[in-house]
């Protein structure tokens, strides 16, 4: 076991480390995931918002299979959406030489 354990997933009311604009931090039904969204309610957003028994903030994406707010859920958009400071982009990463090296040729190809 390591010995400083990894902290818990933000959930709930916070800020944006970037822009530190208020957001609300939820984790995604489906994978787990944390995910930003923004506090304010949207009637044009695609994510679901909806907060459990236990208090944890959950999100899930309107999908054609269900395409609705349920239950106590309501919409917002994500916050990478509306984020001033959007995330760095990577460099691209040159393509990497495929030759033999440290491969052992076959019989036939000495």
């Amino acid at each position: 076991m390591h010995p400083f354990p990894r902290p818990p997933a933000p959930n709930g009311p916070g800020t944006c480390p970037r822009c530190h604009r208020p957001v609300i931090w939820t984790l995604t039904v489906e994978n787990r995931v944390t995910r930003a969204v923004d506090p304010d309610r949207d009637p044009t957003g695609n994510q679901a918002v909806h907060q459990n028994r236990a208090g944890r903030w959950l999100s899930r994406q309107l999908t054609k299979d269900r395409p609705i707010t349920e239950g106590s859920e309501s919409l917002h958009i994500p916050h990478v959406a509306t984020c001033p400071v959007p995330a760095p982009r990577r460099a691209a990463t040159p393509p990497i030489a495929r030759g033999r090296l440290g491969v052992r040729p076959a019989r036939w190809q000495r």
